[in-house]
């Protein structure tokens, strides 16, 4: 079993990270372990990588795992995690026809009712994705922000959400 205490960096941020995979990926050296996003916030674990090499995970408390986290780097093996795609929301903005204060008007309100429902976002551009346990939710929101559809679109897609920094949620 490999022990893990901390994170050594991330192959999507760190360029020497990143250019060390690729060269292990290339030669099949390259392993990961698949992490759900609530599950990312556990400090201890046991996971086996996709080729099978048991793992012992203690991090340090509060620490939280992204996508592309290095766990494990040798000359001879790279382990990494991957986050499990999920189901989110994703809010458009409509700008046409909009006025500044109308946009505003429709950003603190999304903003309150998400706040209620107590999820993380993660703000792209004029996009806010959130996530959703089923399709159903769609319709409920719908629903919730009916008031408002002639600024914002709201559809349902999958992705690996990793949600913007520094927001404190829990969720319910």
């Amino acid at each position: 079993m490999i022990s893990v205490t901390t994170v050594l960096g991330n192959v999507r941020r760190d360029e020497k990270f990143r250019e060390a995979h690729q060269a292990l990926c290339q030669r099949g050296q390259c392993e990961k372990i698949i992490v759900g996003r609530l599950e990312s916030r556990r400090v201890r674990m046991r996971k086996t990588t996709d080729k099978g090499t048991d793992m012992g995970i203690a991090l340090e408390p509060g620490t939280v795992l992204r996508n592309g986290d290095v766990l494990y780097n040798s000359n001879e093996k790279m382990i990494t995690v991957e986050l499990e795609p999920e189901n989110v929301a994703v809010l458009t903005f409509k700008r046409e026809d909009a006025t500044d204060d109308e946009l505003f008007e429709v950003a603190v309100k999304i903003g309150h009712a998400i706040g209620n429902l107590h999820r993380p976002i993660k703000v792209e551009g004029e996009k806010v994705f959130l996530p959703i346990q089923a399709g159903s939710e769609i319709e409920l929101l719908n629903k919730t922000f009916a008031h408002i559809l002639d600024h914002i679109t709201i559809t349902k897609d999958k992705m690996v959400f990793e949600p913007d920094e520094g927001l404190y949620t829990h969720e319910h």
